[in-house]
């Protein structure tokens, strides 16, 4: 699944030249933290909602509280945006996204193609679809197995659920740290779980927990 598969296409921009207040109003109105900023069809910087509401003159100036009050009338989100903010692009997969977030310490992501803006995605589009590629939605029982990097082991698992007519709600292999072998995680349809543990463990697989 790739980003342009999840991300929200009817972006809510704003002109470099709009004024921070009226950049708080429009971020109310829609319900959202973060305004792409534009010049023309260009996208040149990025404000959030932490972004508009620290903009204010330093505490240190020595402007009476009538001036600060007129400089933050006329000041635009072009003088407090990131400029040339990260993007990426529409046909990246979507872990890669959740990845790349996770390292930059992005909440979300605008996206471009060609040179044009096209959507926006947020950690909480990318989180949605994984817990639905998870199968996390769906009611059913999770077995843990502790695998080794030995062939045959997933066509083993595979084998039992189909010989048990057991759907497979999601498969996740993990790591283990500092050890040689992998922890697979199964999310199975089923309302108990502990017969296909059990043909699981017959077979030779190391199940270390069903719930």
């Amino acid at each position: 699944m790739r980003i342009r598969d999840i991300m929200s296409t009817n972006v809510v921009s704003v002109d470099e030249k709009t004024l921070v207040d009226d950049a708080k109003k429009i971020m109310e109105a829609h319900r959202i933290r973060r305004l792409p900023v534009m010049k023309k069809d260009k996208l040149v910087g990025l404000v959030t909602k932490h972004m508009l509401l620290e903009a204010a003159p330093s505490p240190a100036t020595s402007l009476s509280i009538h001036e600060v009050h007129y400089l933050l009338a006329k000041m635009t989100v072009k003088d407090i945006m990131v400029k040339d903010p990260y993007t990426i692009s529409p046909d990246i997969p979507v872990e890669e996204a959740l990845q790349l977030g996770q390292e930059k310490g992005y909440g979300a992501f605008l996206v471009v193609e060609n040179g044009r803006l096209v959507g926006v995605v947020t950690e909480s589009d990318i989180v949605r679809i994984m817990t639905r590629l998870l199968g996390v939605r769906e009611k059913g029982k999770r077995i843990d197995i502790k695998v080794s990097k030995k062939f045959g082991n997933f066509q083993r698992i595979m084998k039992i659920l189909d010989e048990n007519k057991t759907v497979l709600l999601s498969l996740i292999t993990l790591k283990e740290p500092e050890e040689e072998d992998w922890l697979t995680i199964l999310r199975v349809k089923s309302e108990d779980a502990e017969p296909i543990a059990k043909k699981l463990k017959s077979s030779g697989l190391d199940v270390t927990y069903v719930g």
